[in-house]
């Protein structure tokens, strides 16, 4: 049920009649609304994610007695078993197929009856994310399974983050049947979803056919085709992740909840460890306390901390999807990652250091860096290595990018980009903002909000994208 379909509006206006009328049944109506919500995508699908959860809830009190510590590791086993048949196990049969040079019948059948669970990625980082903070004392677990169930299926953040952890989502759980919901958060609420609705439906799905239509050329498409295929869907992964992202947290704020912030102008980075902490931020976050500081993080030296780095990045990789230019995508970054932490060494150095902190400096670091994100975006879009690798070359060479200057998509592009420092600063003074619009007269923001209404109307009968994010 995708966020921006009639069907679902009917679906939360029907939530939020008893929701506000009776309060004390908040958690009770929460809980059913989120297993209808995931329902849609099949009953089987929906029995396998309450079941996983069950096991989860039980697992994480029985491994807190006495003797019983080792259950901890069934529970992961499970969880990544589940990950890994429904989401890997065609690209590892296809991978052993393709080495042993034979044909595996079951292969055939992994085609036609494995359904991936939607959103089994996020709901499978947040179970284990629930089971390691138990095991390690950073969080209490809630020996209520309704509260257990919200906290892994609330449905604005259900499907594609941002990723919560036990003690940032059950803790607001506990007051919700008591808690009076702010005017102001209502309305900070729909503020944040009209917004993510208008980066999806005006921006991203626009950009998507632009980036469809050179992508599916294959590799009959140019360097400068290349160029401006890529940093298309450089902007339409931004604007469709950050849009359902926008209006997870605007539903979050309707409904009483708060989730964490994801995107923080990420185009904006200089170097890799800089993008990582402005992009899929809580995913960024997993990735750094469950793998990368538990493969030994920076405690095991310099050069373990690199391959630390490296493989963390690749698992992220992986995480993504199964196919080889995901891997390849995450080596890339992993190694993107290495270089900036041994290019800190030269910071010792005063005149660099000082370099550095210029501000002409880090325009020009933005301007190359953001060069390097759309050409790593080629390996996440690429259906295949083979176009992977043929538009990493012609991207490479120098015609390509003089020609890019030279076609009337530069102008977008340089739209675009003004447009992502515009959200920034939207952002950033969004407080001050919401005051001087309080003082706007009533008949001009009437006619605003109805321009936007319209925009969004008109923009909604073309064709439909889902969620990008949907797909891991």
């Amino acid at each position: 049920m995708l966020f921006h379909s009639p069907n679902f509006l009917v679906f939360f206006i029907l939530l939020l009649i008893p929701y506000f009328t009776f309060r004390k049944k908040r958690l009770i109506l929460l809980a059913i609304a989120n297993a209808v919500f995931y329902g849609f995508s099949g009953l089987g699908i929906l029995l396998l994610f309450v079941a996983m959860c069950l096991i989860t809830f039980v697992i994480v009190h029985l491994m807190q007695r006495p003797g019983l510590k080792w259950t901890f590791w069934i529970a992961i086993g499970l969880n990544l078993a589940n990950l890994i048949f429904f989401k890997y196990s065609l690209f590892i049969l296809t991978t052993v197929q393709k080495f042993a040079g034979t044909e595996l019948l079951v292969t055939d059948w992994a085609k036609t009856s494995i359904v991936v669970p939607i959103g089994i990625s996020f709901y499978t980082f947040e179970f284990l994310s629930y089971l390691i903070d138990v095991r390690r004392g950073h969080s209490t677990p809630t020996r209520s399974f309704t509260k257990f169930w919200i906290f892994v299926s609330t449905f604005p953040h259900l499907i594609a983050g941002p990723i919560m952890r036990g003690d940032e989502l059950i803790p607001q759980l506990n007051d919700l049947p008591n808690r009076k919901i702010p005017w102001a958060d209502i309305q900070y609420g729909v503020y944040m979803f009209i917004v993510g609705l208008l980066k999806k439906v005006v921006i991203a799905d626009t950009i998507a056919g632009v980036a469809d239509d050179i992508f599916i050329k294959g590799t009959a498409m140019t360097g400068t085709e290349a160029w401006i295929g890529s940093t298309a869907f450089a902007f339409q992964i931004y604007y469709d992740f950050s849009a359902y992202t926008d209006m997870a947290v605007g539903l979050g704020y309707i409904l009483g909840l708060r989730f964490m912030k994801n995107f923080d102008a990420p185009y904006l980075s200089a170097n890799a460890q800089e993008f990582w902490n402005r992009w899929h931020m809580t995913l960024s976050r997993w990735i750094k306390d469950y793998i990368y500081i538990g493969l030994g993080g920076n405690r095991k030296g310099a050069f373990r901390t690199y391959v630390n780095l490296f493989l963390a990045m690749l698992i992220s990789g992986l995480w993504h999807g199964a196919l080889w230019t995901y891997v390849i995508w995450g080596a890339i970054w992993g190694a993107l990652l290495v270089i900036h932490r041994l290019s800190l060494k030269l910071n010792r150095i005063e005149w660099i250091h000082a370099l550095r902190s210029n501000m002409v400096y880090r325009v020009i670091a933005v301007f190359i860096f953001f060069q390097v994100t759309i050409w790593t975006w080629v390996f996440f879009r690429a259906h295949s290595m083979t176009l992977a690798l043929d538009m990493t070359r012609k991207m490479l060479h120098p015609s390509s990018w003089l020609a890019v200057v030279q076609t009337p998509a530069f102008i977008w592009i340089c739209g675009l980009f003004l447009l992502h420092i515009l959200e920034m600063l939207l952002r950033k003074y969004e407080t001050k903002i919401g005051r001087f619009w309080t003082k706007v007269p009533f008949p001009i923001r009437s006619i605003f909000y109805l321009c936007l209404l319209l925009t969004i109307i008109y923009y909604m009968k073309g064709e439909k994208y889902g969620f990008i994010y949907f797909q891991f």
